[in-house]
């Protein structure tokens, strides 16, 4: 991809998770808080199974999380791929996690490629 280094802001390098979440899940953890920093997305790609469903990301304190992108509608076999973004797609709260809300439907797969800022 022209322009994308590893190092995303300066000497920050650019991190990456991956989960299969199952149907039905609230705030599946993707990556863990850190202290006094943020998670911001860089870029996303996910997938359904065979039944559709919907998934959200979510900031997600001690409590319930709080969704911090809009909610993705997949179709069956169906899903999406945010490309790299420099700005970021959505970020954390500082020190809390990154998690995905799934909705009723089939699992869902999905990768992240991230900056802690």
């Amino acid at each position: 991809m022209s322009g994308f280094s590893k190092f995303a802001y300066g000497d920050v390098a650019a991190k990456y998770a991956f989960a299969n979440v199952a149907a039905s899940q609230t705030d599946s953890q993707l990556v863990a808080g850190t202290t006094g920093k943020k998670i911001r997305v860089l870029a996303v790609a996910f997938v359904c199974g065979a039944t559709a469903t919907t998934a959200i990301f979510n900031s997600k304190p001690a409590g319930a999380g709080v969704a911090i992108s809009m909610t993705f509608a997949n179709a069956a076999n169906g899903g999406a791929v945010l490309p790299q973004n420099p700005l970021g797609w959505f970020e954390t709260v500082a020190g809390e996690a990154l998690t995905l809300t799934t909705g009723a439907g089939s699992t869902t797969g999905v990768q992240v490629v991230y900056v802690l800022v």
